[in-house]
Order: structure tokens, then C-alpha cells, then sequence
């Protein structure tokens, strides 16, 4: 079927197409029908680094037709694999798209399923930038990067949509404040733990007094107080008259309490909500001295989101692809991930973050609790338990319905236990369709054993301990 749609009525209509999306198995085959003149966007997904390299950094025959055709282009790399050349071709690739591609207009570099590669811009040279470029959207590596996007080597951008992976203290300084000044849309988020937000966050946000869209989501350490509604009024949303979109996720956690009072959710909430944001939080103390508080926007198209405490009220939400979870405090119970089931109901990609056991095993469950045993998570497709205790691997891999995992990050020693050494029927069932897997504590040589009860798996990776 694909053949002949190939041979015969592409040929027919290449010359009409204006978009097209491919993957690596049919690339070839349907950019070499046509010369597709009036060919504008194209997505290409699924690309390993290594074919992304040979097509946009070599002298080959596809950028050569659409380098000066091309004005919206999506790259899509998948991977789990972390050596370091690999970080190296990745940014050695957005550098070749964007010099070579020279009408360029709307540009995303998307790494994707737990892909760990990050771009690292900071260290290239400002000719790597195209000018064209009106949209962005990328990961890097550090905040550094970001700020070097934004230090006027990009003079036409109007919005900038950015993944960090870690945002450290920075001497970075924007020199030249054109590019930031004149954003129309802003996304910055971040999964990992971050020092800076009021160091390094907040002054580059006062620079952005045009933004008229403006996306966050971090989980900010070490303050005396929450995030909370009377803070983005006062150091946001006040400083950018023009503001009328504003999305956000932000978890504030090990707050050294200094008030006597104790502030509650409807005190971290009203402010925004007599502003008119529909917006939802909750909070929760250990003793009256530390404190955590998660404050969101409720009806947000954010993609990925974070979730701590069992304290995480109900709610829908149909755009969140990607959670994680976490809490240092206490453990997370089975009733918690059925909420988490209900309320992300398209949830693709999973981290668990919790070192504390669970106070209650899933054959200790209440009648009622029994009636729903297996949790279903029916699009889940990542899976990283690789920092989590034993019992989390044990209620995914053993009382939850994964139909669709294709990814799993865990401790190899937890995996030989839950799968009683890889002979166990009912973990097998959940790993049936798995293709890569990635090991902290992985031994250097595998049993053959393993290899029969994952006949699917095509990557096996290793990380140290977390």
C-alpha cells in the first residue's frame, strides 16, 4: 500500500504539497518522488541523532533541494543513549540547520521519549544563528544557553519556547537587550531542582515588559516563602502590561518558614483568583518550620506538569502528556496513583521520585481499594522508577496495566526482584512491549534469561547512581 501510494499518486500531487511529516522508514522513499516546489513545513520525527547528522551535516542531496525552501521545519530526536558525542552532534546540528536553512522562519528542535541529550549553544559562534528565525522552540542544557539565544543573536525572534535542563547560578549577562525586549511570547520550564529563581529568573523576566504570553514551570529550592499568588502578581504579572496569557506549574519546596502564620491554599490562591486566573494549589508542612507549596494554572495547555504530596487535589487534565512526581516527605500510596490515572488521562511519560517505602502493600489494600486493584495508565509509554523504592517498581510492574510501555528506567537489582529473576508472568505482561530500558546498578554482562523475557528490547543503557 505505502508503495504504491509512493509510485503512484504522489507523483500525481507533489507538486500541490505543502506540508509533509515523515519518519525515518518512509523519508527516503517520498522525498525522492518530487521536488515538491511549493513544499513550506516539514516534520521529521522518530530521527535517531546519528541519521539527523548525516542529512543536515553532510553535503546531502535533501538540503541542498530545500535549504532555501524550507521556512518551518520540526526535528524530532528520539533517543535514550547519553554518550558524549552525541550531545556534541546534537548542537552540531541545530547549528548546520540554522546557517544552511536560510528562509527559516519557524524552527523546533524537539528531543523527545526520554531522550537526555540537551543542546549546548553557549559555546558556539554567533554566525550559527539564523536571523530569519521568528519561533523557537528547543531544549538546552543549562540556563546559560538560554540566555545566549536571547543576547540579540536572534533579532526577528517574537517567541522563544525552551526547555532547561538545569538552571544554575550564571555570570552570563545580556548584553544586547533587543531580542529580549521585543518578545511577544515567552516558555520556560525546567524539571530539575533550581537555586536561582530569584537570582537569575525573575531579573530576566523584568526584561520582557512586551510579552503578551508567558509560560513557567520550575521546582524552586531554598526560599523563605512561597511562590505564591500575591508573588507572581507583584514580580510578573504588574511588570508586563500587555500580559494576557499567562500559564504556570510552580512547586516552591523545603521553605524555611520565618512567619508564625502558616499560610493555607486559599491564602497561596486568592490573589490570582480576584484577578480573574483560574488557578488551583496546595500546601503542606512538616512541624511549623518547613513547607511546600505547588501552585498551577488549572485550565493550562502545558504539556508536562509536577505533582507532589498525596495532597494534590482532583481535577482533568487533558493537555499534560508528562508528570512527575515526587515528595521527600512522605510515602505515595496506592489511592494517589489512581487519582493520578483519573486526572491525567492521556499521561504518556511518568517519573516517580520517592525513596520512602510505602505504608500500605497492595495486598494490604481495603475491600473497597481491592475492587479497583489494577490501576490502568492506558497511554503511558515512559516509565523512570530509577530513583524510587522497591515498592513503586512492585505496583507498576505488578498491579498496574501497561499496555503501551515502551520505556522503563529502574534499578536493575529492584527489576531481578519484582521479576523474580525474570521468571514472573505478571511483570511480564507489563514489560511485553518494551524497547529500551534504562539500568542504574547494571551489571556488565546480562543473563541470557533476561534477554528471552524481553525479546522486544532493542537499547539497554546504563546510569550511575542517582
Amino acid at each position: 500500500m505505502f508503495n504504491r501510494f509512493c509510485f503512484y499518486i504522489l507523483p500525481q500531487i507533489q507538486h500541490n504539497i505543502q506540508c509533509l511529516t515523515l519518519d525515518p522508514w518512509s523519508m527516503t522513499s517520498v522525498l525522492s518522488i518530487g521536488n515538491y516546489p511549493k513544499l513550506h513545513k516539514l516534520t521529521l520525527i522518530n530521527l535517531k541523532v546519528e541519521m539527523a547528522n548525516s542529512i543536515f551535516c553532510t553535503d546531502s542531496s535533501f538540503v541542498s533541494i530545500f535549504q532555501h525552501q524550507i521556512s518551518n521545519l520540526v526535528i524530532m530526536i528520539n533517543g535514550t543513549s547519553g554518550y558524549q558525542y552525541r550531545w556534541c552532534l546534537c548542537s552540531c546540528i541545530f547549528a548546520q540547520i540554522s546557517m544552511k536553512f536560510t528562509n527559516l522562519t519557524h524552527f523546533q528542535f524537539d528531543l523527545i521519549n526520554n531522550c537526555i541529550y540537551a543542546l549546548e549553544l553557549a559555546c558556539l559562534p554567533s554566525e550559527c544563528y539564523s536571523s530569519s528565525i521568528v519561533h523557537l522552540n528547543l531544549k538546552v542544557k543549562t540556563f546559560n544557553d538560554c540566555l545566549w539565544l536571547l543576547n540579540g543573536h536572534l533579532s526577528q525572534l517574537h517567541t522563544l519556547v525552551v526547555h532547561v535542563e538545569h538552571i544554575h547560578n550564571t555570570s552570563e549577562i545580556i548584553n544586547n537587550k533587543k531580542t529580549v525586549s521585543n518578545l511577544k511570547c515567552f516558555s520556560l520550564t525546567s524539571f530539575s531542582i533550581t537555586l536561582e529563581y530569584d537570582n537569575q529568573i525573575i531579573p530576566l523576566l523584568h526584561h520582557m515588559s512586551q510579552l503578551e504570553k508567558l509560560t513557567l514551570s520550575f521546582y524552586v529550592h531554598g526560599r523563605t516563602s512561597f511562590i505564591d499568588g500575591a508573588h507572581l502578581n507583584n514580580y510578573i504579572i504588574s511588570k508586563m502590561p500587555y500580559l494576557h496569557g499567562f500559564n504556570f506549574d510552580i512547586v516552591t519546596e523545603i521553605v524555611i518558614i520565618k512567619n508564625e502564620y502558616l499560610p493555607t491554599s486559599d491564602d497561596v490562591r486568592r490573589p490570582l483568583i480576584e484577578k480573574g486566573y483560574n488557578v488551583d494549589c496546595y500546601v503542606d508542612y512538616l512541624g511549623t518550620e518547613r513547607g511546600r507549596c505547588h501552585i498551577y494554572s488549572v485550565s493550562s495547555t502545558m504539556e508536562r506538569m509536577h505533582v507532589i504530596t498525596n495532597k494534590f487535589p482532583d481535577g482533568i487534565f487533558m493537555n499534560v502528556r508528562m508528570v512527575y512526581v515526587s515528595d521527600s516527605m512522605h510515602s505515595i500510596e496506592y489511592d494517589f496513583f489512581v487519582r493520578i490515572s483519573q486526572a491525567f488521562p492521556l499521561l504518556e511519560d511518568l517519573t516517580v521520585l520517592s525513596t520512602v517505602n510505602q505504608q500500605k502493600s497492595t495486598n494490604e489494600l481495603d475491600e473497597h481499594e481491592q475492587t479497583f486493584s489494577i490501576i490502568e495508565y492506558s497511554h503511558l509509554m515512559t516509565l523512570d522508577l530509577i530513583s524510587s523504592h522497591i515498592d513503586y517498581a512492585k505496583q507498576f510492574l505488578l498491579k498496574t496495566s501497561l499496555p503501551r510501555l515502551s520505556t522503563l528506567g529502574i534499578d536493575y537489582e529492584h527489576f531481578v526482584n519484582v521479576t523474580e529473576n525474570f521468571t514472573s508472568n505478571t511483570a511480564r505482561a507489563n514489560c511485553a512491549n518494551l524497547k529500551n530500558i534504562i539500568f542504574r546498578n547494571k551489571p556488565r554482562i546480562l543473563r541470557e534469561k533476561f534477554f528471552n523475557y524481553f525479546p522486544l528490547v532493542l537499547n539497554i543503557h546504563r546510569v550511575e547512581n542517582c
